[in-house]
């Protein structure tokens, strides 16, 4: 029995000498999107603060009239009006850190603890990317129970979808952000030489229901061989429909039903904040105690502007 085994208890001690290897496997990842759908706000948050209070600008702020009608001829006196103002509108929203996820590990063996630190930063990084994972499933959540019943789709069953059928969803789902004013967004009026910045609708879906969007003729693939690409990650496999299709295997699929989403990146905000990271040693064994916490919010600002659908997809 090795040393390890004597220090645990498990049997008495013979010199047996125990390696481990030096070479860690590779964890496979879920493909989190939360960064990608959201305007993140994390750089904003003060020491003290648990949440980010956020200003819209109303349309009804703005009021618009006709000032003068001039007759056709240009001869005679035109009719002159009158100018009517309103009150600057601005709704509130608030982005309050509802969540707080933590990860806590204990390293058991005094050989490993002593003496593979790899081993440790292994497990503190696999620990770090389960919190993001969380945080990303808060943000959809988020997002998905913002949106409006209008634009709740009918049902599709993506199986036995005809050709160009899932094209016309994806249509659906784009003519709904369009009628909001969300396709394309601009800050600013042609009249002032300035388009503002344009942005791009997004819609997500998962592996089931990707391999049906790879199918449609007018999926255009993104070129991941393009080092000048925006995106090389994986992330962004297309467009379609005039939407940047995004793939997150961390959006589930069950009973062969999987909720698709759509929207703009503005139109959801979220923040995420390192309240405390710690490593212990025990006091009554030999054992290093780590653990780390968070808080995290997500808010919708503009639901108008996002979609989604339910798809059956095959088993």
């Amino acid at each position: 029995m090795s040393m390890n085994a004597f220090l645990n208890g498990v049997g008495p001690y013979e010199s047996i000498s125990e390696k481990w290897a030096k070479v860690l496997l590779k964890n496979l990842s879920l493909t989190g999107i939360y960064k990608h759908i959201a305007m993140d706000h994390s750089s904003e948050l003060a020491d003290n603060s648990d949440a980010i209070h956020l200003r819209i600008v109303s349309d009804s702020s703005v009021n618009v009239g006709n000032y003068y009608t001039r007759n056709v001829d240009g001869e005679s006196a035109g009719t002159e009006g009158t100018i009517s103002y309103t009150p600057a509108a601005v709704n509130k929203v608030t982005l309050a850190l509802t969540n707080t996820p933590y990860a806590a590990v204990s390293f058991e063996s005094y050989a490993l603890k002593t003496a593979d630190v790899a081993f440790q930063a292994k497990i503190i990084d696999r620990a770090k990317y389960k919190i993001a994972q969380a945080i990303d499933t808060l943000v959809m959540n988020t997002i998905l129970a913002a949106v409006p019943v209008a634009n709740t789709l009918t049902g599709f069953n993506a199986t036995t979808a005809a050709s160009g059928e899932v094209y016309d969803l994806l249509l659906q789902m784009a003519a709904i952000l369009k009628n909001a004013g969300a396709v394309p967004v601009s800050n600013s009026s042609d009249l002032f030489g300035d388009k503002g910045m344009e942005e791009a609708g997004y819609v997500v879906v998962n592996p089931d229901v990707m391999r049906y969007i790879l199918k449609e003729p007018s999926f255009q693939k993104i070129d991941f061989t393009d080092k000048s690409a925006m995106w090389k990650d994986g992330i962004v496999r297309g467009t379609i429909a005039g939407l940047m299709v995004l793939e997150s295997s961390n959006l589930p699929t069950t009973s062969k039903k999987v909720t698709i989403f759509a929207g703009i990146k503005s139109a959801a905000h979220f923040a995420v904040k390192l309240i405390a990271d710690r490593m212990i040693e025990a006091e009554d064994n030999f054992q290093t105690l780590w653990s780390t916490l968070f808080a995290a919010g997500c808010v919708v600002s503009h639901s108008a502007a996002l979609a989604k659908v339910e798809v059956t997809v095959a088993a």
